[in-house]
Parts: C-alpha cells; structure tokens; sequence
C-alpha cells in the first residue's frame, strides 16, 4: 500500500479498508507520513491550528518524533466549543457573526466573508443558526453535527460532502468487521430520525450502507432531537433572562413530563413492535439505542411476560455511555436483556457497545471478547502524565488520536481526549503485546478500561437523545 496525495497536496487512500492487510510496522510508516503531510497542509491554512502549535514551537514542516507529534494535539473538550471564548456565550444564536467568524477560523478553506452578511443579527435557537449556516455555505456541502450537549455547552462538528463520506465509510468498516452486521435484514434505532447528534447520524449513515430501504431502516423515537430541547431537558443549563426563566419554569418541566408520559413510552411501544416483527418473519435484526433506552425495551417486555427469539445474527448495539445516575450499571442491564431476548437457538443474543465522540470521523466497536478495536487508519496512543506520548504496546493514560483522513481539507483530526484509557497494540511493534482473545490483530481497549474524565462537564451522554 503506497501513500498517495490530492492535488493539494493532502494524504488520501482509495480504500480504508486495505489497511487491515498491512504489516504493523508498513501501517505505523504510512500514518506517519500522512500525518506530516496534513499538518503541513493544514498549518498554512487553518489560524485556530496553526496559533495553537506554533505556541509551541511546531513551524510547517514536522518529524514523526514522538515529542513533536505530541504538540499537535488540541484538547477535544476545548477545540470544538472555543465559540463561547469568541462570542462570549453559550449561546452563539445571539452572535452570529462572531460565531461564523469562529468557524471560519476553525477551517482550512476561506468562507468568504462578505457571505456573512446575509446571516440575522440573532436566531432563535442554535438549530435555527446551525440550519442558517448549512444553507448560506450550501456550495460548499457544509453539514453541522452536535455532541448531545447536555452541559448546555454542546460541540460544534462541521463536515462536508468528502469528510462525512469518509467518516460513513470508517463506521460503516467497522461495524462489519468488528459487529458482525452484514446480513442484518432490519434495523432499529431507539432514537429520532432527525438529529444533529454526530454519533447517532453516522450510525444510522452507516447502517444504511448495508443496502437496507426505508422502509427496513426505522426510528423509534417520534419527535426530533434538536440541539435546544436536548439542553433544555437536561435541566444543566438555561438562557439568561426571560427566556431561561420559561425555560426553567415551563418548557423543562413540560419536556421531563412529555418523555416520561408520551415519548418513551411509545419509543418502546414501536421497538417491542418492530422486535415482534422480526421474530415472526425470522429476520436478522440490529437493534441500536442507549444503555437506558435497551433497559426501558427489556422491562416492558419481561412486564408484557414476552421472550422474543430472533434469528441467528441478530445483534443488540449501545453507544454514548450510561447517564451518571441511572440506578442500573452495563452489566445489570446486560443481564435483563438476556432474559427476554435470545437467538432462535437458545444462545444468548450479543450485545456490543461503540466507544466513539462527536470530534472523531471514527468508532471503536466492541468485539466477541468484549474489546473496543481502534481502526486501523487511527494512529493511537496515550498520553503520560507530561502529556508525552506513550510508545509502549500496554500504555495506560489519556487517549490521543490521529486522523490524517478523516477531517479532510477542513481541519487536522489529531486529538488530545480527557478519557483515560488502557491502550494495547497487539501484534504491534515494539515490545510484544498479544492480540485481543478474539483473535483480532491491531490496537484495542480492553473492556471497561475507559474513565470518561470528562462526564460531568463535557462528554455528551447519546442516552439523553
């Protein structure tokens, strides 16, 4: 496999997927050049990038040298929602000039700024502003995601036409690889249709791939997700003045109200239905939601007296973490479901998690064995206490990534996480390390090994959704 570059000069490959059949020490090789290619390019032409490394003494040209490569990070808790230090708020709908400003900053291509004018001078919500966005900036493909945001402070994603297709295209490898999806006949997902949750978008992207109709595809969740009512609900963060103060007083006790009494209810009502489906016609299902949404699933049907039987390579999938005061933990509700589903054959049916967060143009799924498998295409490693990379195969500290690929020509995906991992290369170069027990080579993050640092204040929780 040769590195190949655009007429820009920006790493490419053809096919992710050739990356599985290259040897440990060619692929770390291939990373490392791609990696110096896209800094290079980017530094010349993304501000944000360029100001934050050359605070640290990094100029154009750069060597894969561990301490050099470590100086390229930005903190992903920080990158994406640096707007409130440019605009001053939260709420970048009431500053949409400065917001844009902050986001022409953000990229490497120039978003014209006499366009800004066309922008109001406020917006209702940060949807509408998003939405403002996307159809000022159309030529360009621009597509806004979120992190849930429940912190009131969501991450602002911006992809385009070529970044989202490579972003699709990463997810949807790994879930045939490390899920096992191919085959699947219907899927599920116990959340809206229309969001702008960055994980939940490139999930249900990915699945589609599978070559699945509309009409096998399906959303239990009625209403949509948008970022405003996600804050809202959460209850962490409201408006100032009057319009936080109904806020408060009316529109998040009416949200709590309308989720318990309307929404979940029939979000489970859909997916127990859909559930029944597929057994009765023997299809393979995929059916994917938060920890708190499969619960909600394995209670109404144990109340029901229901045991659902579905056809072997069906599969249960869960991603964005658990909600920090949910009475019942991963393995409890593993449990539960294990009660009330199964395979046709009696076996129990596998439940896989997906570790992944709105800045990455990648997922790490949860194999047989229980271990988050690192795309190959990602060059990993975690940080010391110094915030020095770590070169041993079985490291344990705060996870840094790589993407030379994935952010494309908007922005250098390389990305200083705060959760803590243990990160094992197996296979890798360097001192030995084995694979993981489910035979797979490569980098892997053996189960619950991730410490998400950033869970009160930062992460978004996809259950909120």
């Amino acid at each position: 496999m040769q590195q190949q570059v655009d007429e820009h000069g920006l790493p490419v490959v053809d096919r992710l997927a050739d990356f599985w059949a290259v040897p440990a020490a060619r692929r770390e090789a291939i990373l490392l050049e791609a990696i110096a290619a896209t800094h290079t390019w980017h530094y010349a032409r993304n501000r944000a990038y360029r100001q934050a490394v050359a605070a640290r003494g990094v100029d154009a040209g750069v060597t894969p040298a561990p301490d050099v490569l470590a100086r390229l990070l930005r903190p992903t808790a920080q990158t994406f929602k640096s707007y409130i230090d440019v605009t001053g708020s939260s709420f970048p709908q009431d500053n949409p000039s400065s917001f844009v400003e902050w986001l022409d900053d953000q990229l490497s291509f120039d978003l014209t700024r006499e366009r800004f004018a066309s922008l109001r001078r406020r917006y209702r919500s940060l949807e509408a502003l998003l939405g403002a966005v996307e159809h000022t900036f159309a030529d360009l493909g621009l597509q806004m995601s979120t992190s849930s945001g429940t912190s009131g402070r969501s991450t602002i994603m911006v992809r385009d036409g070529d970044s989202t297709a490579k972003t699709v295209e990463s997810f949807y490898l790994a879930f045939l690889r490390y899920l096992g999806v191919e085959g699947v006949q219907r899927a599920v997902f116990v959340m809206p249709r229309h969001t702008r949750i960055a994980m939940a978008r490139m999930a249900a992207f990915s699945v589609q791939r599978l070559g699945l109709g509309d009409d096998r595809v399906h959303f239990a969740i009625p209403f949509p997700a948008d970022p405003d009512k996600v804050r809202i609900r959460a209850g962490r963060t409201f408006r100032p003045g009057l319009s936080g103060l109904v806020e408060r007083r009316l529109w998040h006790p009416f949200m709590g109200w309308m989720q318990g009494r309307v929404v979940d209810p029939r979000a489970v009502r859909t997916t127990v239905d859909l559930l029944g489906r597929a057994e009765a016609g023997g299809e393979r299902l995929l059916l994917f939601g938060g920890w708190v949404q499969l619960h909600a699933v394995a209670l109404a049907l144990r109340e029901a007296g229901r045991r659902l039987r579905l056809a072997p390579g069906s599969l249960l999938g869960t991603g964005g973490g658990l909600k920090e005061l949910y009475p019942c933990t991963p393995a409890e509700i593993r449990a539960d479901l294990g009660q009330v589903i199964t395979l046709a054959d009696g076996q129990p049916i596998p439940v896989r998690d997906v570790y992944g967060m709105a800045e990455g143009n990648w997922a790490a799924m949860q194999c047989s064995a229980g271990s988050y498998h690192v795309p190959p295409w990602i060059y990993a490693r975690t940080l010391d206490e110094d915030d020095g990379l770590q070169q041993a195969a079985d490291s344990t500290g705060l996870l840094a990534f790589y993407d030379p690929y994935g952010g494309g020509r908007l922005f250098p995906a390389f990305f200083k996480t705060a959760d803590r991992v243990r990160l094992i290369h197996g296979n890798g170069s360097g001192d030995a390390a084995p694979c993981c027990l489910c035979g797979e080579p490569g980098t892997y993050i053996p189960r619950d090994s991730i410490q998400r640092v950033d869970l009160l204040d930062e992460a978004g929780c996809a259950a909120q959704i």
